[in-house]
């Protein structure tokens, strides 16, 4: 059946990109969402989705990580591209206070920025957030956004995970949760309510444990996906399903 991969960096250049598409669409990939990360990659991603527009969602955004390498002046160049663009979400973008706290300052800054950007053109979210989910859900709550989005590769608790929920929000479940350590996290995405969730691979990163040193793309998702049926005593074809609808209910909330 049909399936979706709700955050990947299909853009990187780990991939032979002619050759993952076209596998993507032999195995039932219905569509995969492609958020830039800084604005030397907003022109490679859009590329993909002229490339690939009927299987390619995309996002533009200032992700924290690379917060050494954004400028004020980047702002600017986001908003002109979400005018010239369209790109279906903003983001990836957040806070991670995993990062020097050195950091913690710029990091907020350019969240409020994009966080206002979103509100301006309509755009739902997509959320990089490491240590600081409270703060985080706090600003979007505050900035009174309601276009949802989603809130990738989620580990928090599942008081955080509510508290996102509540906002508008869904949360990205992948590769973190195959692993048999991750007890907490198992115990949270049980608990989950079905429309609360998408599957995703963040490929090539966040390898999932059955494919370690491998390069990880979105055909890992029907896997993740049994991972999850076996947690919330469904079947594969239900959660994928939900993930599914999840998935484009984030598009039509804004």
């Amino acid at each position: 059946m049909a399936w979706i991969d709700s955050h990947c960096h299909l853009d990187f250049p780990d991939f032979d990109q002619a050759s993952l598409f076209q596998c993507l669409i032999d195995n039932q990939c219905e569509a995969v969402l492609i958020p830039a990360t800084q604005v030397e990659h907003f022109q490679r991603v859009v590329a993909l989705k002229h490339a690939y527009p009927n299987l390619v969602k995309f996002a533009l955004g200032l992700h924290p990580y690379f917060i050494a390498e954004h400028q004020m002046s980047h702002l600017d160049v986001l908003n002109q591209a979400l005018i010239d663009y369209k790109p279906d979400a903003l983001g990836e973008f957040g806070l991670d206070f995993m990062l020097p706290e050195s950091s913690f300052k710029q990091q907020i800054h350019l969240f409020d920025q994009q966080l206002e950007l979103a509100k301006q053109h309509r755009l739902p979210l997509v959320i990089h957030c490491r240590k600081a989910h409270d703060q985080l859900a706090s600003k979007v709550k505050h900035a009174a956004f309601t276009g949802g989005g989603f809130i990738h590769g989620f580990s928090g608790s599942l008081q955080q995970a509510k508290r996102y929920i509540d906002l508008g929000f869904v949360l990205g479940l992948g590769g973190a949760l195959t692993y048999d350590r991750a007890k907490a996290m198992h115990k949270m995405v049980a608990q989950l309510p079905d429309d609360a969730y998408t599957l995703e691979t963040d490929s090539p990163d966040m390898a999932p444990s059955f494919a370690q040193g491998q390069v990880n793309t979105p055909l890992n998702i029907p896997l993740i996906a049994q991972h999850i049926a076996r947690l919330k005593h469904q079947t594969v074809e239900q959660v994928i399903q939900t993930s599914t609808q999840n998935f484009y209910r984030v598009f039509s909330h804004v």
